[in-house]
């Protein structure tokens, strides 16, 4: 196919225009991501300078706090003391009495429970209390409360 000179002519020109154009983009590009990387490099310098004052300052704080707890005779989060440990409490009788007392009334809970057919509670369960107006009235006396559990059901 034979070309006339006037399309060589249209078909150089608009090429060189393609390339102008791709250029400008590339030369865009870079600027932008010249740009992209400065700001960047910017940010990573003040995240080292944060982290380069912290990370001193962090040391030093949980140095004091761990000379304070020891001074202190308290443990530290994480270390776990031995069974056969002596330990320091004010007052063992008291937390003696309050754990017998606990497992007394898991007890009776668990009797309670499995009297009514019931699975017994998991130990530490908080009682559960009847319910009581929140406007600070009496409960009014239950009219049902000397009948059976199998009456209530067949009056419903």
């Amino acid at each position: 196919m034979r070309r006339t000179p006037q399309e060589i002519v249209e078909l150089v020109v608009f090429g060189l225009i393609a390339l102008l154009l791709g250029t400008g983009v590339l030369w865009l590009l870079g600027a932008v991501f010249g740009l992209v990387g400065t700001v960047l490099g910017w940010l990573g310098a003040l995240l080292w300078g944060i982290v380069s004052f912290l990370v001193p300052v962090a040391l030093v704080a949980g140095a004091v706090v761990l000379i304070v707890r020891l001074v202190q005779g308290k443990s530290l989060p994480g270390v776990t003391v031995r069974p056969d440990a002596p330990t320091v409490d004010a007052a063992p009788a008291a937390a003696e009495a309050q754990a017998a007392s606990d497992t007394d009334l898991d007890r009776e809970r668990a009797a309670e429970s499995t009297a009514e057919g019931m699975p017994p509670a998991p130990p530490g369960t908080p009682p559960v209390a009847p319910e009581a107006p929140t406007d600070g009235t009496q409960p009014a006396p239950d009219d049902d409360a000397s009948a059976t559990e199998e009456e209530r059901r067949g009056e419903n």
